[in-house]
């Protein structure tokens, strides 16, 4: 399976309004193999959605091979549709020669933009693509955020638990490389607890670094975003 196109992305319905009643606990998490898994975010009890996915050989191939003076990093807040165009200017300044793996990554950050963006009814993002050389935030913990959504191009995915069981190694779980997930955060519209944690899973010497998509909604009705690297 390969990563979506913009087309796919936008087969994405806008979720139910993410005020909706709640449960008194969200720590369910909901999997699935196409993208409209995530905009049941929205549903009470629900703490993430994640989309598995698998990357192309080729795709994969080609990140795993990038030495890190050539791995686009991003800090930007910018509306929905240029996410794109930001991705490949990250690119330009890493020299990056053109071609298809490049574009595939930064038209499915183009798309993930859009799908989160349509979920959250937000016009503005938070698009981080982080170039991660340790675990930056190795304790389990819930994001000062309404939500957030993460997806690792390179290397381990990030490991979530619950909150009640995050000592117990053999409960923790773990997004595998190109999963998108979407967490509910400390801001979400909502009087239910969310007891679903995540962290940033540990390096192995010598496997060179993680990239790691980090996206947060601007301007959704409850505002959150964060400089947080997970």
């Amino acid at each position: 399976m390969s990563f979506p196109s913009q087309a796919t992305a936008r087969g994405v319905g806008r979720s139910p309004d993410i005020s909706c009643p709640a449960a008194s606990t969200a720590q369910d998490v909901l999997v699935g193999k196409e993208a409209e898994i995530l905009e049941h975010i929205a549903r009470p009890a629900i703490a993430a959605t994640i989309w598995k996915r698998k990357p192309t050989v080729d795709f994969q191939k080609w990140v795993d091979g990038l030495g890190r003076g050539h791995l686009p990093a991003l800090r930007v807040i910018l509306p929905v549709e240029q996410a794109e165009s930001a991705v490949q200017a990250a690119c330009d300044v890493k020299h990056l020669e053109p071609g298809p793996e490049r574009d595939m990554l930064a038209s499915d950050i183009g798309a993930l933009a859009y799908i989160f963006g349509t979920i959250m009814d937000a016009r503005s993002l938070q698009i981080r693509l982080d170039v991660c050389l340790g675990a930056m935030c190795p304790k389990f913990h819930l994001d000062n955020v309404t939500a957030r959504l993460l997806c690792t191009y390179r290397g381990p995915g990030t490991q979530y638990v619950l909150e009640a069981e995050q000592n117990r190694s053999s409960c923790h779980s773990q997004l595998a490389t190109g999963d998108v997930a979407i967490f509910k955060g400390h801001k979400w519209p909502s009087e239910e607890a969310c007891s679903l944690l995540h962290r940033s899973p540990s390096m192995q010497h010598g496997t060179g670094p993680r990239l790691l998509l980090v996206i947060d909604a601007v301007d959704c009705p409850v505002q959150g975003a964060s400089t947080n690297t997970f």
